[in-house]
């Protein structure tokens, strides 16, 4: 099927690409760890794999998107540019997967002859041992089903029918029109489905992507749920690779997606103390909420599910996101560890005027800003890699990418060859700007930057930001903290790298900025600079707890035997004891998702209205329709003028013009059947569709739907008794 062969595709590219900027990975590990050790505990497959695969579903249909855009211009046929640009993806990106492999090659071979024995032995292999295949093996499967499960539940085809889940479907309701305009429709230039004729303000690339393999072949939900599976196992794989890499523990590497998946807060314990003062037993508290199928609420929006399990099924391309994040943050480890070191070194080396050779070292050795002579992590191989992952960014998830440039922000203040996160963030902002001048006409649509402290809080004093932020984060912000002083008294005291303090002070950014600036019409959405800081924070809690599972070996050569068991006896006593109150809200809350989610919304995919509007109607032609969300009219890919508007209104666009106008079309224009004509043939709304949920809506200033009006004045084309829905042709 060819949307395999797409898939197979973007992964087979993106890992040439990345083996080819990253062509020593045993070394790289090393830079990025605090023992060279961890090398023979973790795979390159575990980064180059999810790494690459990420890269390649960035790139490749970005490419594509744009090469349909251009060939466009040229076809008459629409469909023609499509195929043509689908040819030509295939064939440009295996051709540059052949270049990059080969390259690659030419590389190894090269260091096999360039590197002496010293060198060699230096740089650890991994150890390819039955029970490190058996366990990560064992936690890719766990993975993939996690993320299967969650996908598949709240969105799937049975028979004739779309289920699409009561806690999701709200979400998933304008992510389906996009993928059906870019399958069934034909959506360049490109709209907001939902609210036509005004561009689009909302990061879609990922829907773009979905709607190509609708296209090539998978069924609406396949081609929404593979790719979401796909880029959930690889953001989970990546952020567990880095805790391995971080703690030299491999239990680090299954607790990261644990932790992400069950999230830490205070929420479980306030409702079981809640139900227990209301009467309930002990037994009856715990029954209620298992039982239960709404969020909890305890601050502003949870019951809402803005934290819970939920985020990640409703957002789809949230994880590509995190997914990218987690790679540009792999690639620039190594500058930061580099530059710590360098530091340690100038400070012991200097007995004379050590201030001014610290200063020299920190920001005026080349090193500092440029790439290093000769440096086996091919630094410039990196520099290109994270380039072209800024400029693919934007559309795909832009709010992950301003969490991105925050984090590298802070790296780049300690970090060597900062040119790399110059070139970086030059990438981005250009990138950024020509995208969003395409496609909503100007940055200042997308992103409007304002202070406004407190996030959502209702009390914004210090103490009760304070108050929120341990309700929402529970242990997870204490634990983490803890475990970098910890870290950082004892590599203080060892004279080791503090490169790890400072990466974890970089996670933190987004959740400071989350707290102080609002970029969009919702403050809510600043909810998504949270989660990103808890997912990378949620790294330093899994080192934390894999530690004290298997503590140091210094520990253990300091420590006399008796005494040694008996701290390790406590610490695996600790540790255990704390993954109950770490995921004991995470778990509360899938119960909510599975059991909120028994019920569905369901959308009939073989509507004859459906096959009528796909068969009769040109793929860009606008439909007046009642305010929809989730519709089986969206599966035909075609716009509607204006249906459910706090979608369009969240993505920036101005909704309450729009809905003057649209009560005014609805209305019948004061009966004034040429003015309402005119005004639908200037925005191109070809089609009113009368269905009885126009009936079902309120209207502001006493606006109604005149039915009446329409019957007298226009003529039908279609109709459907068993949906009681005509189809008129306005012009």
């Amino acid at each position: 099927m060819l949307a395999i062969l797409y898939l197979i595709l973007c992964a087979v590219f993106g890992i040439s690409l990345v083996t080819m900027c990253v062509p020593d990975t045993a070394r790289f590990f090393t830079a990025c760890s605090p023992s060279k050790s961890v090398v023979s505990k973790i795979p390159p497959v575990l980064f180059t794999a999810p790494a690459g695969i990420i890269v390649g579903l960035l790139l490749v249909p970005m490419v594509n998107y744009y090469s349909i855009s251009i060939l466009n211009l040229a076809f008459d046929g629409k469909d023609t540019a499509r195929r043509a640009s689908i040819l030509l993806t295939f064939a440009v990106f295996i051709i540059f997967t052949g270049l990059n492999f080969t390259a690659r090659m030419r590389k190894s071979h090269k260091s096999s002859h360039s590197l002496d024995r010293k060198d060699a032995g230096f740089i650890p292999e991994y150890s390819s041992t039955l029970t490190n295949a058996i366990y990560y093996g064992i936690c890719t499967v766990i993975l993939t089903g996690v993320a299967s499960f969650l996908m598949f539940y709240t969105y799937r085809i049975s028979g004739d029918t779309l289920y699409a889940g009561y806690s999701t479907f709200s979400d998933l309701a304008p992510h389906t029109a996009m993928v059906s305009s870019f399958s069934k429709g034909y959506n360049f230039p490109t709209q907001y489905m939902h609210f036509s004729g005004d561009g689009i303000q909302y990061h879609f690339f990922f829907y773009f992507l979905a709607g190509m393999l609708e296209y090539l072949g998978f069924s609406i939900d396949l081609a929404i749920n593979i790719p979401s599976i796909i880029v959930m196992v690889c953001a989970m794989t990546l952020a567990g690779t880095l805790a391995v890499l971080f703690s030299r523990r491999r239990a680090a590497f299954i607790l990261t997606p644990v932790l992400v998946f069950f999230r830490s807060s205070f929420n479980f314990f306030t409702q079981l103390s809640e139900l227990r003062k209301g009467g309930q037993t002990l037994g009856q508290a715990v029954q209620t909420i298992i039982k239960s199928n709404n969020w909890y609420g305890n601050t502003p929006y949870d019951n809402w599910g803005i934290w819970a399990i939920n985020v990640y099924p409703n957002q789809r391309h949230l994880m590509l996101g995190v997914g990218a994040m987690l790679v540009l943050i792999i690639l620039m480890t190594p500058f930061v560890r580099r530059m710590c070191i360098s530091l340690i070194k100038t400070r012991d080396g200097n007995s004379g005027n050590g201030v001014a050779a610290w200063l020299k070292t920190f920001a005026g050795s080349r090193e500092a800003w440029w790439f290093r002579k000769e440096d086996p992590l091919n630094p410039i191989g990196i520099t290109l890699l994270a380039c072209l992952i800024a400029v693919a960014y934007p559309f795909f998830h832009g709010s992950a990418l301003i969490g991105s440039l925050l984090v590298l922000m802070i790296m780049a203040v300690v970090s060597e060859t900062r040119i790399t996160y110059i070139a970086v963030a030059a990438a981005a902002v250009v990138s950024s700007f020509i995208q969003t001048k395409l496609f909503a006409g100007s940055a200042s649509n997308v992103v409007k930057m304002q202070h406004i402290t407190g996030f959502v809080c209702e009390d914004k004093t210090p103490t009760g930001i304070s108050n929120y932020i341990v309700a929402v984060t529970g242990l997870t912000l204490i634990i983490s903290a803890s475990y970098v002083i910890y870290l950082l008294v004892r590599n203080i005291l060892g004279k080791k790298p503090v490169y790890r303090e400072i990466i974890y002070l970089s996670f933190l950014a987004p959740f400071v900025f989350a707290f102080n600036c609002q970029i969009s019409a919702e403050m809510l959405a600043n909810h998504k600079f949270i989660q990103f800081s808890l997912i990378l924070v949620d790294i330093f809690v899994a080192g934390a707890l894999a530690e004290m599972f298997v503590p140091p070996v210094k520990v253990k050569e300091k420590l006399p035997k008796g005494w040694y068991i008996i701290v390790r006896t406590a610490l695996i006593i600790t540790g255990a004891a704390l993954i109950f109150p770490l995921t004991a809200t995470g778990i509360s809350e899938w119960c909510v998702y599975v059991n909120r989610n028994t019920s569905c919304v369901e959308v009939n995919t073989q509507s004859n209205l459906v096959k009528w509007i796909e068969e009769n109607t040109a793929a860009n032609d606008v439909f007046l329709t009642p305010e929809w969300a989730l519709n089986r009219f969206f599966l035909a890919g075609r716009p509607s003028y204006y249906a459910w508007p706090y979608y369009a209104w969240s993505a920036g666009h101005d909704t309450d013009t729009r809905e003057t106008i649209y009560c005014w079309l609805i209305g019948g224009s004061q009966n004034n059947i040429d003015e309402f004509r005119r005004y639908c043939q200037e925005r191109g709304i070809k089609y009113l569709i009368d269905d009885p949920e126009f009936f079902g809506f309120e209207y502001p200033n006493g606006a109604y739907y005149n039915r009446e009006f329409f019957e007298q004045n226009l003529t039908p084309v279609a109709y459907f008794p068993e949906e009681a829905t005509t189809i008129y042709q306005i012009y």
